[in-house]
């Protein structure tokens, strides 16, 4: 092998990723980027990568029956169900990512590569958030773009090489000097690493033109790189200079303003997280952004409660549901309307994983929610007959838990809080339960009005939920 004082300069580095440090990912990733939607023989060629590895084929499926992809939640068991339902881009893609990101995190993933590859995730869903103003049937394509954006660093750090780390390290402490760091240890700069991999990998057209300096971009382009900007500096804090400056330039890209732009952003960054756990990394979400720390403190003061916020929150919600939005957007609004709109102090949505038989709580809101993501499994058949989940899981209708009207066992949801009031509501498609939305006290009392909203919220996603399962069910299924 190469010594670590001969590797310098672009040739040198790409032989090395390939040829020596990840020979086998370079051979997969050929594969999938070679197939060519133009040919149908091309559908089964990708079914027959996927099925190779039973690791990749059970990541991939759960995927694809994410709230991100599969609106109509109508189960998909097979791959050849999947290119069916989602199409075979949106496969393909799914089957890339995951592929590279396993790679990336075999073994014990270092800190720096989780944080490199968090950061990534994050760009991703910031950018892909820019393409519905833009065109909405290239969302994926600017995902993916995003996503692999910054391979070649990733690539570096999944190696364990020193130059990579003392790089990465340097550069994060000041990335406005990223180049004149990447030459003082690769000898070369990352840019050129990045575009030489993808070049190699034949990651895409997207990709190649993100990374490439282009005085005119396309706009999905554009988005690409406002992403991956904006993942480097939000750690500064939402009110930083640079995070304002980047406001004003997705301001004008999707034609919002500023003020507008700062919460899509706020937004997103929670929105990465629920991501993450879709891609089955976990791992990720210690490293990507808290959207309940990213802004100061004279932006959390308690403000003065009117009778306004709720309904300010419901028709938001509708906006985005009349706008046609991601049923995960709504999602993560709904839980926000009822925390800072009812002012109910912890929220969360948890999707059923049939399975597993566990919840999987994926949106929350409220203080250290965002640690039960990381945390909490609850395994449903471990539940006890009699205890709290159990009974509601048995009649499946919205419940509002009063200690005070009578204890009864709450088993299981003790991980969450063990006093106070609790409410619980499913939401279902026909008669198939999906998800279940829960909200707690924090160990006080909740209110009528407060489990009026509740339920109104719960009734709105099962609304929605519906119609998209009806848009949704391909032609010729009944």
């Amino acid at each position: 092998m190469v010594s670590m004082s001969e590797i310098r300069g672009l040739n040198a580095w790409i032989r090395a990723l390939t040829d020596q440090d990840m020979p086998t990912i370079n051979s997969v990733v050929r594969e999938i980027c070679q197939l060519s939607e133009s040919d149908e023989c091309r559908a089964d060629d990708l079914t027959k990568i996927i099925l190779r590895d039973a690791n990749l084929t059970s990541k991939v499926l759960k995927i694809a029956n994410s709230v991100h992809y599969n609106r109509s939640f109508t189960p998909i068991r097979t791959v050849s169900r999947g290119i069916v339902q989602l199409g075979f881009d949106n496969l393909k893609n799914i089957t890339l990512a995951t592929s590279l990101i396993d790679s990336f995190l075999k073994g014990k993933p270092k800190a720096l590569l989780i944080q490199s590859l968090a950061k990534s995730f994050h760009a991703a869903v910031q950018a892909k958030a820019l393409v519905p103003y833009l065109t909405g049937e290239h969302k994926e394509q600017v995902f993916i773009a995003a996503l692999l954006r910054n391979i070649g660093e990733l690539a570096l750090l999944s190696t364990g090489r020193e130059a990579a780390e003392h790089f990465a390290t340097e550069r994060n402490q000041n990335p406005e000097n990223e180049s004149v760091i990447a030459q003082k240890y690769l000898g070369v700069d990352i840019n050129q690493i990045n575009r030489g991999l993808i070049k190699e990998w034949s990651l895409g057209d997207l990709v190649r033109e993100s990374s490439e300096e282009n005085f005119r971009p396309t706009a999905m382009a554009r988005a690409v790189n406002m992403g991956n900007e904006l993942s480097k500096y939000i750690h500064k804090g939402m009110n930083s200079p640079e995070m304002e400056r980047i406001y004003q330039q997705i301001a004008q890209l999707c034609d919002i303003s500023p003020a507008a732009a700062k919460v899509q952003v706020a937004q997103m960054a929670e929105e990465a997280s629920v991501v993450a756990k879709s891609y089955g990394v976990e791992v990720l979400l210690q490293a990507l952004p808290d959207a309940n720390l990213l802004t100061d403190e004279e932006e959390k003061a308690p403000i003065e409660r009117t009778d306004y916020e709720f309904q300010q929150h419901l028709n938001q919600i509708h906006k985005v549901m009349f706008e046609g939005g991601d049923i995960s957007k709504i999602m993560q609004l709904s839980v926000i309307a009822l925390h800072e709109g009812s002012a109910i102090p912890r929220v969360t949505l948890s999707m059923l994983d049939y399975k597993a038989k566990s919840l999987d709580i994926r949106y929350v809101a409220g203080k250290d929610t965002n640690v039960w993501r990381q945390t909490v499994r609850i395994e449903l058949d471990k539940l006890h007959k009699g205890e709290l989940l159990h009974e509601f899981l048995r009649v499946q209708q919205a419940i509002w838990y009063q200690p005070s009207q009578g204890v009864k066992p709450i088993g299981a949801l003790e991980v969450l809080t063990l006093d106070g009031d609790m409410m619980l509501a499913p939401l279902r498609i026909e008669k198939r339960l999906i998800a279940i939305v829960y909200a707690d006290g924090a160990g006080q009392k909740l209110t009528a009005r407060q489990f009026e909203d509740f339920q109104l919220i719960a009734n709105q996603l099962n609304l929605m939920l519906k119609v998209n399962a009806a848009q949704a069910t391909p032609i010729g299924k009944t």
